[in-house]
């Protein structure tokens, strides 16, 4: 299966991005304009007008709030929806209604979004944080749960409603623009090799770590597809640990002066990527050692202008 590319002389796909002003939200708009396609992005916050995208289109609306979603779907007639929006595990534990509000019930608008609306493609990012671990098999944070509740919304959504869906696990997403969220900590390592600057990883763990550019490959895959039923998948088994991560900086700074917490940060005890596989068949992944290079390279550009 191909990336969402457009046939010449079709008509592009207006895809309504919620949560789009975030990490992955700027690289998959990015990536949809590039492939011809339309662009909307919905954001509680939005960049000021000199670093928005050219060829997107930018609007202001709260994950909460389904009649101005409604609005932005009809007046940018939105045929397909990538739901990005969320809060992550520090914001869900210092404030657990608010990350409620979001990670819940708007799970719920965008379902009643795409049900309202008509729209037959949904992708939405879950988490590998939804998977249950440790003594009690369960997931370890409320942002987990949250995710966990996200994916059989969207499951009940299709046995009421017919609305078929593709729910992502990311684990650990990296790359340059990443900085927010616990695992942000991977790329802040990364920037400070490309800086000269010392850090300590605040964890040690072993995780799935995957590239920006993969990450956007993946989703906008799952755009161009329309499943029977509704898909829930991880993204990637190839588990790797801290210590490799601290290597493969190494490998591209050798006098990298980076360091990981011993404090160990618990890892889900299976995953499982095969319904992604049965849906897309294969693509193309990045290394941890080619995904760290290129995130230094870019660090390094950013450096010298």
């Amino acid at each position: 299966m191909q990336a969402l590319e457009r046939p010449e002389g079709s008509q592009p796909i207006t895809t309504l991005i919620t949560g789009g002003n975030g990490f992955l939200g700027r690289a998959l708009a990015a990536g949809l304009r590039d492939a011809g396609h339309r662009p909307v992005i919905a954001d509680l916050t939005l960049p000021e007008h000199g670093e928005r995208l050219e060829g997107v289109t930018y609007t202001q609306a709260d994950i909460r709030d389904l009649p101005a979603l409604l609005r932005i779907a009809e007046d940018n007639a939105v045929d397909a929806i990538a739901h990005l929006a969320g809060l992550v595990i520090p914001v869900c534990r210092k404030n657990p209604v608010l990350g409620a509000e979001v990670n819940v019930i708007g799970q719920i608008n965008v379902m009643e979004l795409a049900r309202q609306m008509g729209i037959s493609r949904l992708v939405y990012t879950s988490s590998l944080a939804a998977r249950p671990r440790g003594t009690l098999q369960s997931p370890t944070n409320l942002y987990g749960v949250y995710k966990r509740c996200g994916e059989d919304i969207a499951k009940v959504y299709f046995l009421d409603y017919g609305i078929v869906s593709v729910g992502l696990r990311p684990n650990v997403v990296y790359g340059p623009g990443r900085d927010s969220g616990e695992t942000a900590a991977i790329t802040l390592a990364m920037r400070a090799g490309a800086r000269g600057e010392a850090y300590e990883i605040p964890f040690s763990s072993v995780m799935c770590f995957q590239h920006i550019d993969e990450v956007t490959d993946i989703f906008m895959r799952c755009l161009a597809v329309q499943p029977e039923q509704p898909v829930v998948s991880d993204l990637t088994t190839d588990a790797r640990s801290t210590d490799e991560v601290i290597a493969a900086i190494r490998k591209v700074v050798p006098d990298a002066r980076i360091t990981a917490a011993p404090s160990f940060r618990p890892a889900p005890e299976e995953m499982d990527n095969a319904p992604l596989q049965a849906l897309l068949g294969d693509w193309q992944s990045l290394s941890l050692e080619e995904g760290t290079r290129r995130t230094i390279d870019a660090f390094r550009r950013a450096a010298t202008g």
